[in-house]
């Protein structure tokens, strides 16, 4: 094969050279020395030195030219892929009926909650190896109320605020196994309301995506573990400073800083013939330490759930939206959340219920845009 290629570059270049010595030598060389253009055997040895034969030469496909175009195949095969993006921005922000915290805190049941999220996605790592990526996550979390909640207790005094909270957002995510996800995050919660001092927490969340395995009706599992670092995320102390000592054991301490398990499941299916319309159907259980509301309204300590959720959620990407602005989606949903915990069902009563209550539900939309 080498010594074809090599003949044939050897002609092509004796057909260039002899049409460049046509035009820039004819005039200065002897008619004697050089044979007549239209002479048949000037090209008689070569079918590549005829007329127009270097320039159809010079158009012949390079693919035809060596190895049938072997080398350039395997230099495209080799070409490494673009590179993840450095940087990944999450904005979101909901509208609801109430403010309800994932712990059942009930803040505000008036006027229209919206509650902006922006997250900011540091992309460390990515590979095919056992960790799989490798991302640094930081950000805010706002609540704003447009009824206003008070500044002072007791709640619904004035004056009031629409700037309810703001949540500082740091942590990592790990993904490995190609299905597991770990993620560690640190928040406060920086209350606006109701002279609520700020508290700080920590919390690890492990996550299955089991597509893999159940394809169309995956679960997606998960586990939660949130500790309490400083202050409280309920207002479990609260019946402890007003009231004194707890009437069914005779405590006088404060709870302080406790912590609470959770798992859930987020079942998934989405309809391709509804522009991947993707619905969902949330479910989790909260399982408190015996502090985490508090020990002021039970006769005795009780192990178990805290309060239970569930829920359906409908997800529309907006395809129309040009790439170059991001992935853009509207999301609508509704939740129902039972308090079972007795301490969280009669907590209410310092909140926006103003008194004991056993279950509420939100219904809440909005929008994301990811880029």
């Amino acid at each position: 094969m080498k010594s074809i290629l090599v003949l044939r570059y050897q002609s092509v270049l004796a057909a260039v050279s002899a049409a460049l010595l046509a035009v820039f030598a004819a005039p200065l060389a002897n008619a004697a020395d050089l044979p007549p253009a239209n002479d048949p055997q000037a090209g008689a040895s070569d079918p590549l030195a005829a007329p127009g034969a270097a320039a159809a030469a010079l158009r012949t496909p390079v693919a035809t030219l060596g190895d049938d175009g072997k080398d350039m195949k395997e230099m495209k095969e080799v070409t490494p892929p673009p590179s993840s993006p450095l940087f990944n921005f999450l904005f979101n922000i909901d509208f609801a009926n109430e403010y309800v915290t994932p712990r059942g805190m009930i803040v505000a049941n008036k006027g229209l909650t919206y509650q902006p999220l922006l997250l900011c996605f540091l992309n460390v790592y990515k590979g095919d190896g056992f960790i799989n990526s490798f991302q640094i996550v930081g950000g805010s979390w706002f609540d704003y109320n447009t009824a206003g909640v008070s500044s002072h207790g007791p709640y619904g005094s004035e004056p009031k605020t629409a700037w309810v909270e703001y949540d500082p957002i740091g942590g990592m995510a790990v993904t490995f196994a190609k299905n597991f996800k770990l993620e560690a995050t640190y928040t406060a919660f920086i209350m606006h309301v109701l002279d609520i001092g700020p508290s700080h927490h920590f919390f690890t969340k492990l996550s299955f995506d089991d597509t893999d395995y159940l394809h169309a009706f995956a679960l997606h599992p998960y586990f939660q573990f949130w500790q309490e670092i400083d202050n409280k995320a309920t207002d479990a102390d609260l019946p402890f400073k007003l009231f004194g000592p707890a009437p069914f054991n005779g405590k006088h301490s404060e709870p302080g800083p406790s912590f609470y398990l959770e798992v859930g499941i987020d079942p998934s299916y989405t309809i391709a013939a509804l522009g991947d319309l993707k619905f969902e159907l949330p479910c989790r259980l909260l399982l408190p330490d015996n502090r985490f509301y508090g020990e002021y309204y039970r006769s005795a300590p009780t192990i178990g759930i805290g309060l239970y959720e569930v829920g359906a959620k409908a997800t529309l990407p907006l395809k129309f939206m040009p790439k170059v602005a991001g992935s853009w989606s509207l999301h609508f949903g509704a939740r129902y959340m039972n308090f079972v915990n007795d301490d969280l069902y009669f907590l209410n009563q310092f909140n926006a219920p103003a008194q004991p209550t056993h279950y509420t539900w939100q219904i809440y939309g909005g929008l994301s845009i990811f880029f």
